[in-house]
């Protein structure tokens, strides 16, 4: 970090790992008759708590995997840390011993030199919600050290994390670490620099920034990459918009500072590059990532114009990757691509094509592509006309949360369009007419939950 000696410090959670996995492994029992009552709880919710924890480790499942880890197995140390963090970090009963016990598991497979291990350890120490259930405080100096060792050992979600963190313009060593660049005088004092001037502060602030981002950045872009990586995904978002720094960054530079200052000068933590972004993105393509072929899509869609690189509209770009990724199962992309290829907005309409992938996305439950395959099969744009057909996909629309699907039903009802019946049906007209009115009553909030219900499973 700032300086040698402060990097040698070893957070005091390495530590304890590092003891826990030195034990011998036939001491590890890690069994249920370890765990010990802990917070003062009423005593009814402690013996439902203590009641589920039992229950949990009586789980054969459970008993199977655990049988795996203490038999030395890395990837089921991780998997059984990762289980107890899941399903028993939230009980009361015997809380500080059920932390022990994931903490030990972890502990055993970074004793083994598991990547993922390391990077649970970081998640632990960087991410609220975690620090939270084990009453401590964020800390993302440990994280970064966890995360790192990790990133050495090639792991893409310590890579993940390690990026996370470096490409926050508001954290560094001797930060407060609160949300915004100010820096705790503890810190600076334990790092050598509490009698330093603010521009010698500012300096070392940036170094260390692009000294970790460089580090980061080498982690995150081997040659090959996998679909669905987080960090590639990340580092291609923030080579897009770029990474700027707060204006505190540069406070206090002096004349004799300035030729130091002037290889760390700039606004920008990471500067635009829009190159960079379009060559992990695919890179990610090119192996099937279907969000990356999404993105470039989008990119091509609107084009791209910046001082990181300009990148022209191209719609048959469009067309191609959101094709690609429609082949290798996107609905979101079959219903994106449908719908512009149907409403004729910005491509060139092509009813018959829009239907096809349209009908892709429909028959797959997605709610938008549903009402938009009522249209276009009560019109017959691009499709046959059939009403009965129509009214089903309206029906199925608004089952998945869009309104106009329940108003578009309601209308056919009343005017006896695609029934079976063939005639008015007034009930179902009016049962389809509640839904909607239902709808409308939600706020905002609560009508984009209905809507993302559906939809978050196609993400």
């Amino acid at each position: 970090m700032m300086t040698k000696r402060s990097s040698r410090r070893l957070p005091a959670l390495i530590f304890a790992m590092t003891m826990i996995a030195a034990a011998p492994a036939h001491s590890q029992t890690g069994g249920l008759e370890e765990l010990v009552e802990g917070p003062a709880v009423s005593p009814d919710a402690l013996a439902a708590s203590e009641a589920r924890a039992k229950a949990w480790f009586a789980n054969a499942d459970v008993q199977a995997l655990k049988a795996r880890a203490d038999a030395g197995h890395a990837d089921a140390q991780v998997a059984f840390a990762d289980k107890i963090r899941d399903d028993l970090l939230d009980e009361a009963w015997s809380r500080e011993k059920i932390q022990q016990q994931m903490l030990k598991y972890y502990g055993l497979a970074m004793a083994q030199n598991n990547g993922l291990a390391f990077a649970r350890l970081g998640e632990i120490a960087e991410l609220p919600n975690l620090s939270w259930k084990m009453k401590r405080s964020r800390n993302r100096s440990e994280a970064i050290a966890h995360y790192e060792k990790g990133a050495a050992l090639g792991n893409r979600e310590a890579i993940a994390g390690l990026l996370r963190i470096a490409i926050d313009p508001s954290y560094c060593s001797v930060c407060e670490d609160k949300g915004e660049l100010k820096f705790d005088y503890k810190k600076l004092v334990a790092a050598g620099l509490g009698d330093q001037d603010r521009g010698a502060q500012s300096l070392a602030y940036r170094k260390e920034k692009s000294e970790v981002l460089a580090r980061a950045i080498a982690y995150a872009t081997p040659v090959r990459l996998r679909p669905g990586d987080a960090a590639a995904h990340l580092l291609a978002a923030k080579y897009l918009t770029g990474v700027q720094y707060p204006w505190r960054a540069g406070v206090g530079i002096s004349q004799p500072q300035s030729s130091g200052w002037q290889a760390l000068a700039g606004d920008f933590l990471l500067p635009r590059d829009t190159s960079k972004a379009i060559k992990i993105l695919t890179e990610l393509s090119m192996r099937g990532d279907n969000l990356a072929s999404r993105k470039l899509a989008s990119l091509y869609f609107t084009g791209k114009n910046d001082d990181g690189g300009a990148l022209l509209r191209d719609l048959d770009k469009y067309i191609f990757y959101m094709d690609r990724a429609v082949k290798n199962g996107s609905v979101l992309a079959a219903n994106d691509l449908g719908f512009e290829l149907l409403s004729g907005r910005t491509l060139p309409a092509d009813h018959a094509r829009g239907f096809e992938y349209i009908a892709k996305a429909a028959l797959q439950g997605y709610g938008p592509a549903e009402l938009s395959a009522g249209y276009a099969l009560r019109d017959g744009r691009g499709v046959a006309k059939n009403e009965a057909q129509a009214l089903e996909m309206f029906k199925r629309a608004a089952d998945h949360g869009e309104i106009d699907g329940a108003v578009q039903a309601a209308a056919m009802y009343r005017a006896g369009r695609g029934t079976t019946s063939g005639r008015v049906e007034v009930p179902n007209a009016y049962a389809y007419e509640k839904k909607a009115e239902a709808m409308r009553k939600l706020t905002p909030a609560m009508a984009d939950l209905v809507r993302r219900a559906n939809r978050d499973k196609f993400e």
